[in-house]
């Protein structure tokens, strides 16, 4: 007898099928293609139990992603990006790019496009927006949505991020091995997880050392290469003995303009003041001289999100939640030196 329709579940499908729910799925919503045999024993299956597919929502074929940036342009965005284009390319997913301005003044316009356009997943990297105000404000609830940027944990979204923390403590422990004890931090806005997450590993990296940030050596609401090189031509303005004898940057860029402050100043790099970056972006080997840094697994970001988007779409994981910490690591190069004043 068969049974009332849509009472039956995809896993009653696929057992009157002999065939996988990951297979049932894809015959349901046309989302990737199946052999012919395959699809007429699901039919059938369906049939023989009476299932009728919920069509709440058309979904399009292929799957069209949302990918939500404060800015394509920057390197490691875009490197997050890559990865995802990558991820969404093999699977056979359609990837949208928005970008949306941190200015708070035009974010608003800028995501207008979200009440517009019906997407079945969404990928937030974006660490000035809230991804459940945007969920609650666009009527989201029924997507799978992966974010990057903020940090959160919550069971409805799956977070994917990189121990920013851990990856500055050692950093910072690999200074402290050179003799470095007056080093500085370049830091972008303070308030943002990401800005307070290293901050944590640095300062546990000098408490442990029993040292701490002198108020000179703290700079913060930094961004770009401009940034850096204007906080340390600021920093290096003071008497010697007030000078750091090691910098570490928020990211990358800031390093740049900060070893450019530093040989403007007639030092050197790293004879008299150490360097380290964060994020190892793709030029980041070839400056001058080249950038120790915290290598930050940017491509893998955005694969792991689309995957973790597409598992959910194709019924493979039934969750919306889930935490994903990859780890940094510290890549040493010639920006860093024995403190010759230890």
């Amino acid at each position: 007898m068969a049974k009332e329709k849509s009472k039956a579940t995809l896993e009653d499908i696929a057992a009157l099928s002999g065939t996988s729910v990951a297979t049932v799925s894809r015959v349901i919503n046309a989302s990737s293609p199946v052999s012919k045999d395959l699809e007429v024993r699901v039919k059938q299956a369906m049939d023989e139990l009476g299932f009728e597919p919920k069509r709440t929502k058309t979904r399009t074929k292929p799957y069209i992603i949302a990918f939500i940036t404060s800015d394509s342009g920057n390197p490691t965005a875009a490197a997050i990006i890559a990865g995802a284009q990558d991820e969404a390319n093999k699977l056979d997913l359609c990837l949208t790019v928005i970008n949306i301005a941190k200015d708070p003044s035009y974010r608003t316009q800028n995501l207008e496009l979200l009440k517009h356009r019906s997407f079945d997943g969404l990928v937030i990297d974006h660490s000035h927006l809230d991804p459940e105000k945007i969920v609650s404000e666009y009527n989201l609830h029924h997507i799978p949505i992966a974010v990057i940027t903020p940090f959160i944990d919550s069971p409805r979204f799956y977070c994917i991020s990189c121990n920013r923390e851990n990856g500055m403590y050692q950093a910072t422990r690999y200074l402290l091995s050179l003799k470095h004890k007056e080093i500085a931090y370049l830091a972008e806005a303070p308030e943002l997880e990401n800005s307070q997450s290293r901050l944590r590993g640095i300062t546990r990296a000098l408490g442990e050392a029993g040292l701490q940030f002198s108020e000179e050596c703290y700079r913060h609401g930094i961004t770009g290469i401009d940034g850096g090189f204007e906080a340390a031509i600021s920093m290096l303005s003071h008497s010697e003995e007030q000078q750091p004898t090691a910098i570490i940057a928020y990211n990358d860029l800031l390093a740049i303009g900060a070893m450019h402050a530093i040989r403007t100043c007639n030092l050197s790099v790293p004879d008299d003041i150490s360097v380290v970056g964060f994020n190892e972006m793709y030029f980041t080997p070839h400056t001058n001289p080249p950038l120790t840094t915290v290598s930050q697994p940017a491509h893998r970001e955005g694969q792991l999100a689309i995957q973790k988007i597409y598992n959910n779409l194709q019924g493979y994981d039934s969750n919306k939640g889930g935490y994903t910490l990859l780890e940094c690591r510290l890549v040493v190069r010639e920006s860093t030196g024995i403190c010759k004043t230890a």
